[in-house]
């Protein structure tokens, strides 16, 4: 699960906006969201993906069609520092090597891959080894905005 920790200007407060959710998709608060690029709706992110907006503040679960009530707050990822649990096979752990430079994959909508920096998007500016979570922020170049 991701959650906001703080904005990198310093401001502490998350910016949150509403995102209309594509049809059959099932997201939980702290999942992370993507645009669909021929649909323009929100829908859980997935590794690679260039198309991010931020983390689902409300469950939803859509149907084969979506209306105006099948939308949910997000809190942008633009600027904010995420928190967010990560996975490695190979990878492990983190170290100092790895902060601010080193780009992490996705794993899925809720987690960061370590084996995984061919297209990466998470620059680490924190983490905590025995909890398996890291701080970052995300490469521009996979926002939505």
């Amino acid at each position: 699960m991701a959650r906001y920790v703080r904005h990198i200007d310093g401001r502490n407060e998350p910016v949150i906006e509403y995102v209309n959710i594509a049809a059959n998709q099932t997201i939980k608060v702290g999942d992370l969201i993507q645009i669909n690029a021929t649909s323009k709706k929100g829908e859980a992110a997935v590794a690679a993906s260039t198309t991010l907006v931020g983390i689902a503040q409300k469950d939803i679960t859509t149907g084969a069609s979506v209306g105006a009530a099948d939308r949910i707050p997000v809190t942008l990822l633009k600027n904010a520092v995420i928190r967010i649990d990560y996975i490695g096979t190979t990878k492990t752990t983190l170290a100092e090597t790895d902060l601010y430079l080193t780009k992490f994959d996705l794993n899925d909508k809720k987690s960061v891959n370590l084996d995984d920096v061919t297209g990466g998007m998470v620059q680490v500016l924190e983490y905590n080894n025995t909890a398996k979570r890291l701080d970052c922020v995300f490469s521009a170049a996979n926002l939505a905005y």
